[in-house]
């Protein structure tokens, strides 16, 4: 299993992200996605407002790779998970409670998304690029 240390919360917690799916035929998917948050070392979750392609990917198949990236920093990381997604639940009901104190108006989440972090992946430039964080 993939580990996330302090500094990677943190980054994460921080700046933009897209979540990358396929379907079943192998047609991939990449939506941006906000509201990433670290449940522990091992677990991201987020709100899906609006569900779609990445959705009904996940429920075809759950293997999921999120991208997160600081552009002025040149910094950034690739997470592979196992997602899940969620409907009910202390999971999904805090994530609802986040996102209703977010300062615009937003629906209901349809669902809060679970991720199992099997692995990241060093993307930024230089000597360790493309190299998995242990």
């Amino acid at each position: 299993m993939g580990s996330l240390n302090e500094e990677l919360i943190e980054f994460i917690e921080n700046n933009s992200c897209e979540v990358a799916t396929v379907d079943e035929k192998g047609i991939p998917n990449v939506a941006p996605k906000g509201s990433l948050k670290a449940m522990d070392n091992e677990t991201i979750v987020y709100a899906d407002m609006y569900p779609g392609r990445t959705s009904e990917n996940i429920k075809k198949n759950p293997e999921v790779a999120i991208s997160v990236v600081n552009y002025q920093e040149m910094e950034g990381y690739e997470i592979k998970g196992k997602a899940e997604l969620l409907d009910s639940g202390p999971i999904y009901d805090k994530v609802v409670e986040e996102v209703s104190k977010l300062p615009m108006d937003l629906p209901k989440p349809e669902y809060a998304v679970k991720v199992k972090v099997k692995k990241v992946i060093n993307h930024t430039p230089g000597p360790n690029a493309g190299k998995e964080l242990q």
